[in-house]
């Protein structure tokens, strides 16, 4: 599957929803409570290891480690003794650590974490039983069917996790989301320039109307004027934005030279990372542009055309 999708890495785990007990609970404190139970290799997920606080190496077969939230609602601590519920199974732990992520997030409040092997030899019989794989491969366009090729070829029934496709990731703004928020944030930005640029236009064309007055005296009609006027504000707004444009190319050619990634981010423990890859598409270009080109000439149709059609002494007055 790696050398199918170009992955840099494919991390297994067993991903299961069971529920912890604390057979010593005290009548104040509830005796079980439901969790996500995650059998992971930490000795292959450091980033996961390094947000808990874990070394990278093989949990105990019989040890678990609980986030703070599940230790303090069942009221266990290191070295207590836990009962683990999945189906009719009853597996017995003991508590390797109680952890708190320093990349906090609320979906890994109700973590408890075991061996994946172990955890896996215990319920199926099999050490390399797995029920979701963590992908560490760029986005693209191709990747979903590769993926789904190569998962068709597993011997067993298997969750792959692109974390831009998970409940999860849109509750934090995945990348789609994330690229509607940025488009919209900058063409606001863009609009607001727009105006902004149209109105310091319209104070400089102020300052020129001794200039309208010698064309229209030369005998220039206003619709030439309008027309002359409006083209030189056009071709300074094209002008511009190309200038902007090629710049914001440059900005994407930069981001995705340095390679940026989702490895210090939360949702890289909840669903693998993601290499940050800016696409460039024609709409995000030329919606801004459109958008940008109708508010200017809007902001600066009528005043233009107002002052071509002042008769020449009423121009000098404005002077």
């Amino acid at each position: 599957m790696s050398d199918a999708v170009g992955s840099d890495s494919i991390r297994s785990r067993l991903n299961l929803s069971a529920n912890v007990e604390n057979p010593s609970a005290s009548a104040d404190r509830p005796a079980s409570g439901s969790v996500t139970l995650v059998g992971a290799d930490l000795a292959a997920e450091h980033a996961l290891g390094e947000n808990f606080g874990l070394p990278p190496e093989r949990l105990g077969v019989d040890r678990i480690v609980l986030a703070d939230k599940v230790a303090r609602q069942l009221d266990v601590t290191t070295g207590d003794a836990v009962i683990v519920s999945i189906g009719a199974a009853r597996l017995d732990y003991t508590v390797d650590a109680v952890v708190t992520a320093s990349t906090p997030n609320f979906i890994l409040e109700g973590w408890v974490i075991v061996d994946r092997q172990a955890l896996a030899r215990k319920l199926y019989g099999d050490a390399d039983r797995t029920n979701a794989l963590l992908i560490d491969a760029p986005q693209t366009s191709d990747l979903r069917a590769e993926l789904a090729a190569a998962a068709s070829r597993l011997p067993c029934s298997t969750t792959i996790f692109l974390w831009s496709d998970t409940s999860w990731s849109s509750l934090m703004l995945g990348p789609t989301i994330w690229g509607i928020v940025l488009v919209a944030a900058s063409t606001f930005t863009f609009l607001i320039i727009c105006i902004g640029l149209s109105s310091l236009v319209y104070s400089a064309m102020l300052s020129r109307v001794a200039d309208i007055a010698v064309l229209k005296t030369s005998g220039a009609p206003p619709g030439s004027l309008r027309r002359m006027y409006v083209m030189e504000v056009v071709a300074q707004y094209l002008v511009g934005y190309v200038v902007g444009a090629i710049l914001a190319g440059a900005l994407m050619a930069g981001v995705n030279a340095v390679g940026f990634t989702s490895t210090d981010q939360a949702f890289t423990f909840a669903v693998g990372s993601t290499t940050l890859v800016l696409v460039p598409t024609w709409w995000v270009f030329l919606g801004p542009l459109g958008i940008g080109f109708v508010v200017t000439v809007a902001v600066l149709w009528f005043p233009i055309r107002s002052l071509c059609a002042q008769p020449v002494l009423d121009l000098l007055e404005i002077r």
